[in-house]
């Protein structure tokens, strides 16, 4: 039960009053739930499946329909982020690309070196 001066929950032995709050929530909330169906009434073939062909294609239909669902929710970004982004990899491609020529350089001199001084 919750104080109404402060609204902190204190503990009380039931009362009258708190059993009939507790009547009128319940009643509140069980009036919300939906009714209650029978699903052994509701065939729609009566008894008649559907043929196999047939529930290939709604599914890849409910699969399309997911799908642009989805994309529906997708944040597409400006132009200019595209830009600003493809700008970062293509720095960062450069960058890498140096690296690793003056690595293969660095590590051919070694090897040349190596073989020189056999030889």
């Amino acid at each position: 039960m919750k104080n109404k001066n402060n609204n902190k929950v204190i503990n009380s032995p039931l009362t009258q009053d708190t059993l009939e709050e507790n009547k009128i929530v319940s009643e509140n909330t069980s009036s919300n739930l939906p009714a209650k169906t029978n699903n052994k009434n509701n065939n729609k073939g009566k008894g008649k499946k559907e043929n196999g062909f047939v529930r290939f294609f709604k599914k890849i239909g409910r699969a399309f329909k997911g799908m642009v669902e989805e994309l529906k929710k997708v944040t597409w970004p400006t132009f200019s982020n595209t830009l600003k982004s493809t700008g970062v990899v293509l720095i960062f491609v450069v960058v890498f690309l140096a690296v690793l020529m003056a690595m293969d350089a660095l590590f051919g001199l070694g090897f040349s070196s190596l073989i020189s001084i056999n030889g």
